[in-house]
């Protein structure tokens, strides 16, 4: 069957509308998708910039897409309660092998070998229909969910670094002196959708939240900071926030020099995350001062990526939270729509853009 797809050629780049043969008669699911977000991993890839990236096996092309909400068309029985009708979220990760994957967890694959849905080796769901496994479906439980539901995959990144950052923060007392985050900060790098969603999550736990970029952001952004009650600045620019130190730092910018400088603002027993992939982003200059600092103040540095079934179910849950307490905040992240067939939208950033999302209805 020949369905339209959105096609790249991995890990070269570009990117093009046209068909591409699917077999659905090989799964027990059959999908179409409502909406799939576009985030920075498919503009890499189109860009050439992320040397991970491959087609699958036998093919020229990859589908793209990894964030994706779905309806069922069609449904086996199953022991996963999917039906047609219902709507679904597709699970990115597909397990390989190691013990990990075989545990549920093929966010933390320990050889490689995982397969992910529009991006290493497995077509993505960038295409007007395709096959899945009812296990690697997440219900979206109520159909007011369903506007932002598209965002449960970066959401689902968020839980899973979170989590990461719990396991960390035992090797000391990482609470005030009452035992609460209200006495720590923590900054955010980006104010991708990522970035946006990192601070309400930051926000949950107590801390004071900041969000930096290197730039200055539109009312949309300052809104829905605003709405959280999460701090901005633009750190090319000394307002003051930047002389203090932070006890959590988030980068989502894949961006060395970033990272470096405020690896320099973490305070004893602090913590740096790193989410953001950026491969061709220019080097940085780490010292041996910076290595003293880290020993010194017993600073962690930590890698997370991608997230198991019950992070997109957290991911899900804290977005119809977050919509609901923080004044349809999480709604607002998307900022645009786009039809299948316009790819400039994968070379052109919109001004202004939180989350571009194609329509597929």
């Amino acid at each position: 069957m020949l369905v339209d797809a959105i096609l790249t050629d991995a890990p070269k780049g570009g990117v093009i509308f046209s068909k591409i043969e699917v077999r659905e008669e090989d799964f027990p699911v059959t999908l179409k998708p409502i909406y799939t977000g576009i985030c920075g991993t498919d503009r890499g890839i189109v860009a050439g910039s992320l040397s991970f990236a491959y087609n699958p096996h036998g093919y020229n092309r990859l589908v793209l897409g990894h964030e994706s909400l779905c309806r069922v068309v069609s449904a086996e029985p199953n022991n996963y309660g999917i039906k047609a009708g219902d709507l679904v979220i597709p699970m990115v990760r597909r397990p390989g092998t190691c013990l990990n994957c075989l545990a549920g967890r093929s966010d933390n694959c320990s050889d490689g070998n995982k397969h992910e849905a529009g991006i290493t080796g497995m077509h993505g769901f960038m295409r007007s229909q395709f096959g899945d496994y009812p296990e690697y479906l997440i219900k979206v439980p109520e159909m007011a969910a369903a506007k932002i539901a598209v965002l449960t995959e970066p959401a689902k990144n968020v839980e899973k670094a979170m989590e990461v950052v719990d396991i960390i923060s035992r090797r000391s007392i990482f609470t005030d002196n009452q035992g609460s985050f209200e006495g720590k900060a923590a900054l955010v790098i980006g104010t991708g959708s990522e970035g946006f969603l990192y601070a309400m999550k930051c926000r949950d736990y107590g801390f004071r939240t900041i969000v930096t970029n290197r730039h200055s952001i539109d009312e949309t952004k300052v809104g829905i900071l605003s709405r959280i009650g999460a701090e901005f600045y633009d750190y090319t620019h000394d307002t003051g926030s930047e002389k203090q130190g932070f006890d959590l730092v988030i980068d989502t910018s894949g961006d060395p020099a970033t990272v470096i400088r405020f690896l320099r603002k973490i305070n004893n027993n602090g913590i740096l995350l790193l989410f953001g992939t950026n491969g061709k982003a220019p080097g940085a200059l780490m010292n041996g001062d910076d290595i003293d600092l880290i020993v010194e103040r017993n600073i962690t540095v930590a890698g997370s990526v991608d997230g198991s079934r019950i992070h997109y179910e957290r991911g899900l849950q804290d977005l119809i939270k977050w919509n609901a307490i923080y004044g349809g905040a999480a709604e607002r992240l998307i900022t645009g729509y786009a039809s299948p067939g316009s790819t400039g939208i994968f070379t052109a950033k919109p001004t202004g853009e939180i989350k571009t999302v194609i329509s597929w209805e």
